[in-house]
């Protein structure tokens, strides 16, 4: 269990947690063919950051 730094925060999280809470539960194993790379974030700041950019996402205008 080697544990990494978060790059925005700096608070120390496992990497390995990090990746099975954003797995795509519709999605096997098997199907997986490109290898995943480790999260450099900890799931605070992954949260922080696509909440700022779900709220900076352009609303469509009223026709």
């Amino acid at each position: 269990m080697a544990e990494k730094k978060c790059i925005m925060c700096g608070k120390m999280f496992d990497p390995e947690e990090v990746a099975n809470a954003n797995k795509n539960p519709y999605l096997d194993d098997d199907d997986e063919d490109m290898p995943k790379k480790e999260p450099s974030f900890c799931q605070l700041c992954e949260a922080r950051i696509r909440n700022e950019a779900d709220k900076s996402q352009k609303s469509p205008k009223p026709m």
